[in-house]
């Protein structure tokens, strides 16, 4: 082939690369106009609207991990968020897209809420005996509830009512009915067993004990009944019977309920029991020493209880020869002084049951001399009913360490109580006494946060008066 074969070879094809880019150029810019011609159109049609939503829908709205609100984002094609407005506890719902989307995603978004049941809530009041019940341990009883009827239950503490408690129960008609249909079985079912403890407990014959003398050491014992507020409810009220006393700085309580009912029946076996001269024949004592757990009479009555040993009194003429015992009651606090002779060994069945007298103070106040005067102590039996088992409402408040009335140290703090009268009126006694001029209120040391009893624990440290 001549050069200028060649020559004119490699020019065509110089020629026809060059007229194939130049139309390959045209294309592509062509498209390029045409992309951003629909662009600028597709702009001119974007908008931002906005609408309302009310702030108790935005949750149900928006859905578990954004799962409703995506969904609405799909279907219309936008994009959605939210934003605060001030003074207005509704949320506005911004959206984002053309105009034809933002209506649909408007109308999937109103239909929505037209659609959501109607949200209510309602206050019921229950009796405060029942509120354990309903909440359960641990909450498991209300968590319940909660899960069956799809409601919001809350047990309110803001009322200053000793015999009954307000709950608000949140969520829609039939839920609420729901909810308040299980609480009402609970509260049936409770007062039905509270009627049968009553009717039970309305048999105690009134004990009468004397006013106890300054007693000494005190003992250890396994088995002793303990107040324990119910969890997560610290200052809900609780019944109890005042049994014993000394003075507001020292009595005894036995809390209302089955074991009190038990403790009867217990007491009735014992007195069948040792009321034959053939069992007591079986349980004679060579020796009682000082902290023997034995089987005794009480001086106002034939029956026959639980008792420690406090103190050994040997014979001498002042009681006719005859050695003594001085006696603490563990069921009920009170003390008395018997021969020894008259004492028996307690059954080991008898043991059964927990110790029910629990010691106590009033908490807040102290005596406004350097001790409790007499009226202040007759007043404090008279409306404390002492031994009449007239029920009164108590709530703990603090511990004071001290020893109690016992044979041996006890490894527990006596914790204090308020105590209210609750037959006519929410009468609190501490106040009562102090608006009689025959107590002063303390100045409040809190030794130790997060007592068991109350945040504002009212905690002290005595010793035995």
């Amino acid at each position: 082939m001549s050069a200028l074969t060649k020559s004119l070879t490699v020019f065509l094809g110089l020629t026809a690369c060059g007229v194939s880019g130049y139309i390959l150029y045209l294309l592509f810019h062509k498209d390029d106009e045409d992309d951003y011609m629909d662009t600028f159109a597709k702009a001119s049609k974007f908008k931002t609207h906005e609408i309302k939503v009310p702030k108790d829908m935005l949750r149900a709205l928006i859905g578990r991990n954004g799962k409703c609100i995506k969904q609405i984002q799909e279907q219309s094609n936008t994009k959605i968020n939210f934003k605060e407005v001030d003074g207005s506890e509704d949320k506005i719902c911004v959206i984002r897209g053309c105009v034809e989307a933002c209506h649909i995603a408007e109308n999937l978004i109103q239909d929505f809420i037209s659609n959501q049941p109607v949200l209510e809530s309602e206050d019921i009041w229950v009796p405060t005996s029942s509120v354990g019940k309903i909440i359960g341990r641990n909450g498991d009883k209300v968590s319940e509830i909660r899960s069956l009827s799809g409601s919001k239950i809350t047990v309110n503490d803001d009322e200053k009512v000793l015999n009954s408690k307000r709950i608000t129960i949140k969520g829609t008609k039939e839920q609420i009915n729901v909810a308040k249909s299980l609480i009402d079985d609970i509260v049936e079912q409770s007062l039905q067993q509270q009627k049968r403890l009553e009717a039970s407990l309305a048999k105690r014959e009134p004990r009468i004990p004397p006013k106890s003398p300054e007693l000494a050491k005190t003992i250890d014992s396994p088995k002793v009944e303990r107040m324990s507020p119910i969890p997560g409810q610290p200052e809900t009220p609780f019944e109890v019977y005042v049994s014993a006393m000394v003075d507001p700085s020292r009595f005894w309580v036995q809390i209302v309920g089955p074991k009190a009912t038990e403790l009867d029946c217990l007491v009735e076996e014992m007195t069948e029991y040792y009321g034959k001269i053939e069992n007591r024949n079986t349980h004679l004592l060579d020796e009682v020493k000082k902290g023997d757990l034995v089987a005794a009479t009480f001086m106002y009555d034939n029956k026959w209880y639980r008792a420690e040993v406090l103190n050994v009194i040997e014979a001498d003429e002042s009681n006719s020869n005859e050695k003594q015992a001085e006696l603490y009651y563990v069921d009920y606090g009170d003390t008395d002084i018997l021969p020894c002779k008259d004492l028996f060994e307690l059954r080991t069945d008898f043991l059964r049951l927990h110790f029910q007298a629990i010691e106590c103070f009033l908490a807040r106040i102290e005596p406004s001399g350097e001790s409790w005067s007499e009226a202040a102590v007759d007043r404090f039996e008279e409306w404390t009913h002492v031994a009449q088992w007239k029920k009164l409402s108590a709530k703990m408040n603090g511990y004071s360490i001290r020893e109690k009335t016992r044979a041996k140290r006890e490894g527990s703090p006596v914790p204090g109580v308020d105590l209210y009268e609750i037959e006519e009126h929410d009468i609190d006694i501490a106040e009562e006494l102090v608006k009689a001029g025959l107590a002063v209120f303390k100045k409040e040391v809190n030794l130790l946060s997060g007592s068991r009893a109350t945040s504002n624990s009212n905690i002290s440290v005595a010793s035995s008066s």
